[in-house]
């Protein structure tokens, strides 16, 4: 089954917006942040959403599954989810990734060094994150499919016990999308291209809360065309006759 692509639609030119650093812009759109609960600590959700996608073929922040693109469904989740900022890391085709999420309410970030990896877009997008943020969520645009719930329960326990980091577990595995309390921020800042957040994480590895979810997403990714067939066909089963 080929991957279902959304057709690049052109758009204008986009503001210069506030410059972070050499390698990361944020565009502040002037929309709305949603105030959070008295006693609650804000979260800050980054979605990594930059890359170029050469193993599965097709640009899969714009494919298709439950008839939105996969940046679509993430945002649409994290805002479900009660996060109180959303912001996307876009890098290839930016263009395309703002058209396809519209009016949403996110801020962007945009990582000119995306080529670099994945932990460029962190680090872009821990830059970009209110001054008043206590947490970060970092998410993943290959991950459509975790649903709200399970990410409600990863903030929860986060403000219930106030970790220094969360990592939701499925069968014992460690998966994402995990949160970093704001206390590592200059450590995020200075991760390398080739440990990413695995030597923050080592370090403090007496500070990390485990959370058991009941569902497999936590672990599923989406990087080849396999894996994309096998998402949508595992959507399809469970999707009633008569719905």
């Amino acid at each position: 089954m080929p991957p279902h692509v959304v057709t690049p639609v052109p758009v204008q030119r986009l503001s210069r917006g506030e410059k972070l650093d050499d390698d990361c812009r944020i565009y502040n759109l002037g929309l709305s942040i949603p105030k959070r609960e008295a006693g609650f600590p804000m979260i800050s959700a980054i979605l990594l959403a930059a890359g170029e996608s050469r193993r599965m073929g097709h640009f899969k922040q714009l494919l298709q599954i439950e008839s939105k693109t996969f940046v679509e469904k993430c945002v649409d989740t994290l805002l479900e989810a009660g996060v109180d900022e959303v912001i996307v890391v876009t890098g290839h085709r930016e263009s395309d990734v703002r058209r396809a999420l519209g009016d949403r309410n996110v801020k962007y970030a945009h990582n000119q060094d995306y080529r670099l990896g994945m932990a460029t877009s962190i680090k872009c997008g821990v830059q970009a994150a209110s001054k008043d943020s206590r947490a970060f969520l970092i998410s993943l645009v290959d991950q459509p499919h975790i649903n709200s719930d399970v990410i409600r329960r990863i903030i929860d326990v986060y403000e219930r016990m106030a970790p220094k980091i969360v990592v939701p577990t499925k069968d014992g595995r460690n998966g994402h999308p995990i949160i970093l309390d704001s206390s590592l921020r200059e450590e995020i800042l200075q991760i390398d291209l080739q440990h990413g957040l695995r030597r923050v994480v080592h370090l403090h590895s007496d500070s990390i809360i485990k959370i058991e979810v009941p569902s497999r997403t936590v672990l599923e990714d989406c990087d080849i065309p396999e894996d994309y067939e096998r998402i949508i066909k595992k959507i399809t089963d469970e999707i009633p006759e008569d719905r």
